[in-house]
């Protein structure tokens, strides 16, 4: 039976981390052509292609993805079995995810949320801030990723991609509602709008009733106005994709689309190849909303 050599494994799973071979051989003090010689030695015995160009970094084939899932498990276990034998206890695996302030919580706990099922555990740590801010982090590895609606310019190096989309519609207190379906969108000029302090949305939105001269009443400006609607009994914006958690926990209502806007949320990794177990969860997590 051929054997597995261990270290080309070790070598693989942290190119594959990295995306590159010259991070790779910093972290493994190893000179670069040695990595490669090594990844390029497990590829022939594999029979399998694991690693490929992908702009200026290397990503992980599907063939690669599947020696990655074996990668992480077999050095997980390592750790349990050292941690085992010298009968101290295994520190859980770390998670530190960047999020923007200004997105939908309810939507964010809910991608979170399939964090906390994988196995072995993980402690997640959240980091709110702007997105510069937290693509600063993430470029200097302190993030796994970051979820957002503003990404960061081309310029910032790092992976982008649309995690979820939706249209953006007004929500209400049942009464409020009932009275502005019946001329909407017309019927919003005056009527007293709950904002967030800010965000790409808020954004949208103002320039959504400027370009259309409706000059809404802006009762407040406060993080989380869905939870104060109703006692104030105003209406708020939010991506249509919270009508159910919005109706449940709120009791706001869909009035109408503010037809033409697109809210995002976007997910930022350090590369197009970066890996990590929450990540994949969180991705998966998204799918299943769309």
């Amino acid at each position: 039976m051929e054997r597995l050599n261990y270290h080309h494994l070790l070598y693989f799973y942290t190119v594959a981390q990295e995306g590159s071979v010259a991070r790779a051989s910093l972290r493994l003090h190893l000179k670069q052509p040695t990595v490669s010689a090594q990844i390029h030695t497990l590829e022939k015995q594999l029979g399998r292609k694991l690693l490929e160009r992908s702009g200026r970094g290397l990503a992980v084939t599907p063939a690669g993805e599947t020696v990655l899932r074996y990668a992480e498990s077999i050095f997980a276990l390592g750790g349990e079995l050292l941690s085992a034998v010298h009968g101290r206890a295994q520190d859980a695996p770390k998670l530190v995810v960047g999020v923007s302030p200004s997105l939908p919580q309810a939507l964010v706990a809910t991608l979170l949320e399939a964090v906390f099922g994988l196995k072995p555990r993980l402690v997640l740590t959240i980091v709110e801030g702007t997105t510069e801010m937290l693509a600063a982090q993430l470029a200097s590895r302190a993030l796994q990723f970051v979820l957002t609606d503003a990404p960061p310019g081309t310029h910032s190096g790092l992976h982008r991609q649309v995690l979820l989309e939706s249209v953006v519609e007004v929500f209400a207190p049942a009464r409020l509602g009932r009275k502005l379906r019946k001329e909407f969108p017309a019927g919003l000029g005056g009527v007293p709008i709950l904002m967030p302090p800010g965000g790409a949305l808020r954004r949208e939105v103002e320039s959504w009733f400027s370009f259309r001269k409706l000059r809404v009443e802006k009762l407040a400006e406060m993080p989380y106005p869905e939870m104060y609607a109703s006692s104030a009994s105003a209406a708020i914006f939010a991506p249509s994709l919270l009508r159910d958690s919005l109706k449940k926990t709120q009791g706001l209502l869909p009035v109408g689309e503010l037809e033409g806007l697109r809210w995002r949320m976007f997910l930022l990794a350090a590369t197009k190849g970066s890996r990590h177990p929450g990540l994949d969860a969180v991705i998966g997590a998204a799918k299943a909303m769309r």
